[in-house]
Order: C-alpha cells, then sequence, then structure tokens
C-alpha cells in the first residue's frame, strides 16, 4: 500500500490525540491548550491517513483513535471504585410504580404512530422524492434508487422527532409534514 509510512505517521498522532484529550479531560479544570492540541493532533492525523489512502486511510486512522479510546475506557472502567450505593431496579420510567397505570392505550397509540405511520408517511415522501428526481431528469433507474434509499433514512428520522415530541398533536404535524411530498405525486 502506497503511502503506508503516511498512515501510520497518522495513526500515532491520532493515539498520542485521544491520549492528550484524556489528560486535559481528566483535569479538575479544563486546559484549553491541552483540548486546542489534542483536536489539532486528531486532525492532523486524519489529515494524514486520507492523503495518504484516502477512505481507506481515513478508516485506519480512526480505528485506531476509537482504539486507544477503548483501552483507555476499559482501564478507567477497571480502576474507577465500586458503586456505594446499589443500582435502582426502576428502569428509566419503563415501567410505573406499585399500582399505577401501564397506560397501555397511549404506549399502543404510540408504537402504532412511529412504526406503521411513520412507515407509511415515508413511504410517501420516498413516492415524492421518486418523483422529484424523475421531474428533473433523472433516469427510471436513478429515481428508483434515490427512493429505495429516502424510504429508510426519512424512517430512521421520523422515528425519532415522533418519539422525542412533546404532544400528539406534533407527532401528528411530523407525520403529516414528512408525507407532504406525495401530494405532488397526487396532484
Amino acid at each position: 500500500m502506497a503511502g503506508g509510512g503516511l498512515t501510520a505517521a497518522g495513526a500515532a498522532l491520532a493515539v498520542v490525540a485521544v491520549l492528550v484529550l484524556r489528560l486535559s479531560w481528566g483535569r479538575p479544570g479544563r486546559s484549553h491548550a491541552l483540548n486546542a492540541a489534542g483536536w489539532a493532533l486528531a486532525a492532523l492525523g486524519l489529515a494524514a491517513g486520507c492523503s495518504a489512502a484516502g477512505a481507506w486511510g481515513l478508516a485506519v486512522v480512526t480505528l485506531w483513535a476509537m482504539g486507544a479510546a477503548c483501552c483507555i475506557l476499559a482501564r478507567e472502567a477497571w480502576a474507577s471504585p465500586r458503586a456505594r450505593a446499589p443500582a435502582s431496579r426502576r428502569r428509566a420510567g419503563i415501567m410505573p410504580e406499585g399500582d399505577a397505570s401501564l397506560h397501555l392505550g397511549r404506549r399502543a397509540l404510540t408504537f402504532v404512530l412511529v412504526a406503521a405511520a411513520g412507515f407509511a408517511a415515508s413511504v410517501a415522501f420516498a413516492v415524492g422524492v421518486r418523483w422529484f428526481a424523475a421531474a428533473m431528469g433523472a433516469g427510471e433507474a436513478d429515481a428508483n434508487v434515490l427512493a429505495l434509499f429516502a424510504a429508510p433514512v426519512v424512517w430512521t428520522a421520523i422515528a425519532f422527532m415522533v418519539l422525542m415530541a412533546a404532544s400528539r398533536r406534533r407527532q401528528l404535524v411530523i407525520l403529516a409534514l414528512a408525507a407532504a411530498p406525495a401530494l405532488t405525486v397526487l396532484l
């Protein structure tokens, strides 16, 4: 592989960057100079990997940085003191306390809005994308690929936004806006 030395140098810079950032973040007060040095070393390492081998070099350098971070996290987890208090048996409010209602209807409606209505809205959005691509001169195969790409990506975004919405009305607005591109096809 051409540029192997530059990729290795980029990987070494990325590992040093992670170590410098850990040193900076482990202090009682953050050091702007160490933070800047760590991020600059990371950027230099990524640039070296990218210039040596393109996306492959970027991936190699990134893997070395993540490996260094994983080793640091494992060491810190192993060395950290054991918790004094036992962990709560409740898990993030998933189940209600005592005799409180389970709100099964509300939960089922949320599931239907995210899974079924979100899927339908993402398919409607994908149909709109396909129509728009074809109207802009894309070939039939290209328009189909764009639609097939758009559907799961949009479904993921819709699911996230619907789950994070504070009210049912906002959830329905999100679903309606996502499905709106299909109106151009129907009209």
